[in-house]
């Protein structure tokens, strides 16, 4: 499905152009607007992996990327797998320049192309910094797998912070649900009354960047690898039905796997610890294998 808005639209304002691709076992969908993963789902069952807020159709208005992103930001999330870059966490200003919520790649309309049935290709150029970031998302089986490459177009080393920001939704998330890493069975349990639950922490991960989140009661996972070189961290954000008002109301259980450069909260002044040489870059690579293991549904 492609929507398009009338040529005259502000760029910040077009309606979002999805291209989707598919495997033998998986359908996904990729938007222009954020780069972003708004759908993963098993065919054969019609799980539903990622999480997707009951807004998340509104189209985005103009908005100027400074303070206050904040707020827009959890006013208009709609869920999925952002790539956030060149910041991640509350707007600051770095040498001058006001960095929004979780960094302009995420706000940004990016070009799309197609590459055929299990392939889709973002780009944008930021303007924060002078970083092109091109990011290929490709599916095979049961797996989608995210190569992303951020390059610099100047002359000097440019540092930054690279953080993905997946968000598994209901299917894999309910009172019993276990997230692990290599090193650790985090805690994510819940109430199953009316209490709900949201939290946040940043986990080291080691030498290992893996984590699964695993269901009991529905039988559905996912698995989650990267690059522990590059993200040495996992941001782990959940949510369920927890906060009354703004801007959750109650109405979203979902909890976020992100790998990430740094620590969300940062010492210093630097925009980020990922470094690009002079007309350089660096990639990264991601992998979610997904699955529903009826067989230990209980």
């Amino acid at each position: 499905m492609k929507r398009t808005a009338p040529a005259h639209a502000p760029a910040d304002a077009l309606s979002t152009d999805t291209i989707s691709i598919s495997s033998a076992v998986l359908d996904v969908a990729i938007e222009s607007r954020g780069a972003r993963i708004s759908s993963v789902v098993d065919r054969r069952t019609g799980t539903e992996f990622l999480l997707s807020t009951p807004w998340a159709d509104e189209t985005w208005d103009p908005v100027a990327l400074g303070h206050g992103t904040s707020v827009e930001w959890h006013r208009r999330y709609p869920g999925g797998w952002h790539t956030l870059v060149p910041h991640a966490g509350d707007e600051r200003t770095v040498d001058g320049v006001e960095h929004p919520f979780h960094g302009e790649a995420s706000w940004r309309t990016w070009a799309l192309t197609h590459g055929g049935d299990a392939t889709c290709t973002q780009q944008v150029v930021l303007r924060t910094v002078p970083l092109r970031v091109i990011r290929r998302v490709s599916v095979e089986g049961s797996t989608v797998r995210v190569e992303q490459r951020v390059e610099n177009l100047s002359p000097e080393p440019v540092g930054f912070t690279w953080t993905e920001h997946p968000a598994l939704g209901p299917a894999v998330v309910g009172p019993r649900t276990t997230v692990t890493t290599a090193d650790a069975v985090l805690d994510v349990s819940f109430p199953q009354g009316d209490e709900g639950v949201s939290g946040f922490r940043t986990e080291p991960v080691g030498e290992s960047g893996e984590v699964t989140i695993a269901d009991p009661d529905s039988g559905a996972f996912a698995v989650l690898r990267w690059d522990a070189r590059l993200m040495p961290f996992l941001h782990v954000w959940q949510e369920h039905n927890a906060t009354d008002g703004f801007p959750w109301w109650r109405s979203i259980s979902a909890i976020a796997l992100e790998p990430a450069s740094r620590d969300y909260w940062p010492d210093g002044d630097e925009l980020g610890p990922v470094v690009v040489p002079g007309f350089g870059a660096v990639d990264g690579v991601f992998e979610l294998t997904v699955g529903v293991r009826e067989d230990q549904a209980v």
